[in-house]
């Protein structure tokens, strides 16, 4: 590709003439916990299939069931306050293309025991530890569960895991987590329509004839 084609496609990019198209999202991940402990509800539960937990509380029938009900959602979900501030972490570290995105998807509900302070973040956070993402998420104590979606844009290739870890008092009685979905997306550029492409180079050289064109002298 010579120089001026190469030109002509950077300012089709800058002023919109080539779009990027998405492709169908790969599925990553999907847990709604209902399938955890047998559908019970329990203390400090760790046997989580999909991530690696510490101080989390299972509520479900048994323990605490009526808290994510009285969030407007299902049970279980997941308390992030077992006996203190707890963490919920991805057991698989998924393979992330260059140029993609990571699209977070996830539910997130009020501790519904009139507590204050208590917080949610959200992280990527590749194997070598740098942080692609991080969002921190404060709710009333009252907020009944809310979706939120995140797209995350992956510039290079490697490995990540989400996680989820609580803030707060550490009073054992956290936010509402359930509904987590992981996904991934592609990103492609759409081939150039031949007249962009024109109006691109025609842009391209007239701006290396401006620069081709001697400066003025100053008298």
């Amino acid at each position: 590709m010579n120089k001026t084609l190469r030109q002509a496609l950077a300012i089709a990019w800058m002023i919109g003439v080539v779009n990027v198209a998405q492709a169908t999202p790969i599925a990553l991940l999907s847990d709604n916990f209902d399938l955890e402990n047998g559908g019970a509800g329990a203390a400090e539960y760790s046997r989580f299939t999909n991530f690696t937990a510490a101080n989390i509380d299972l509520l479900a029938p048994g323990y605490f069931a009526t808290l994510c009900q009285s969030a407007g959602g299902g049970t279980p979900c997941v308390d992030m306050e077992g006996s203190g501030n707890g963490s919920l972490t991805t057991k698989t570290a998924f393979d992330l293309a260059a140029n993609s995105l990571f699209i977070a998807q996830f539910d997130l509900a009020g501790d519904q025991r009139s507590r204050s302070g208590n917080q949610v973040t959200a992280e990527l956070v590749s194997i070598t530890g740098e942080m692609l993402y991080q969002e921190v998420f404060a709710l009333a104590s009252d907020a009944g569960f809310t979706t939120f979606i995140r797209s995350i844009y992956i510039p290079d290739a490697g490995q990540a895991r989400f996680k989820f870890f609580s803030g707060g008092p550490a009073d054992s009685m956290g936010m509402l987590l359930d509904n987590v979905v992981l996904s991934a997306d592609s990103l492609t550029a759409v081939p150039v329509p031949p007249a962009a492409l024109l109006f691109a180079s025609g842009m391209a050289v007239l701006g290396l004839r401006r620069r081709a064109q001697p400066m003025a002298q100053c008298v």
